[in-house]
């Protein structure tokens, strides 16, 4: 039997969307997490940081994190990433430039690496250039 319990957190409510920020699944002594796509947005849902690209993608890193962390898992726990990019030429390298630096400081090397996937796609407000799902597994006791 598998528990399904959806999830947002203080810092990230649930959007008017009418989907939560993450799932969480139970079955045996596996958790999975499931993180909807998430961007630069702040605790009344609002953009942070229009306009400055660096910054948008580190604060959707962030807070791919914290609902991570919300939930007992940790960065390295993620086993697929996918990136959509408002317009992946401007942006593929200066997003791999962040996301190696990220990846680093949470103890995630080359050999370590989840799967991934970044593609361009036109993300929910225009004054978004990033957002990001995550999917997360981790075994318990």
């Amino acid at each position: 039997m598998i528990k399904k319990t959806p999830f947002n957190i203080d810092t990230l409510p649930a959007p008017e969307a009418g989907f939560p920020r993450g799932m969480e699944l139970k079955t045996g002594n596996m958790r999975i997490l499931i993180i909807s796509g998430t961007s630069s947005v702040g605790p009344k849902c609002e953009t942070m940081y229009p306009g400055d690209f660096e910054a948008q993608a580190r604060h959707t890193l962030k807070n791919i994190k914290d609902l991570l962390s919300s939930r007992g898992f940790e960065v390295r726990d993620v086993i697929r990433w996918r990136i959509y990019l408002s317009d992946i030429a401007k942006y593929y390298d200066r997003f791999n430039k962040i996301r190696d630096e990220y990846f680093l400081n949470n103890g995630i090397t080359r050999e370590n690496m989840a799967a991934s996937s970044c593609v361009e796609a036109k993300i929910c407000r225009e004054d978004l250039t990033v957002e990001i799902e995550a999917d997360a597994l981790r075994e318990d006791g």
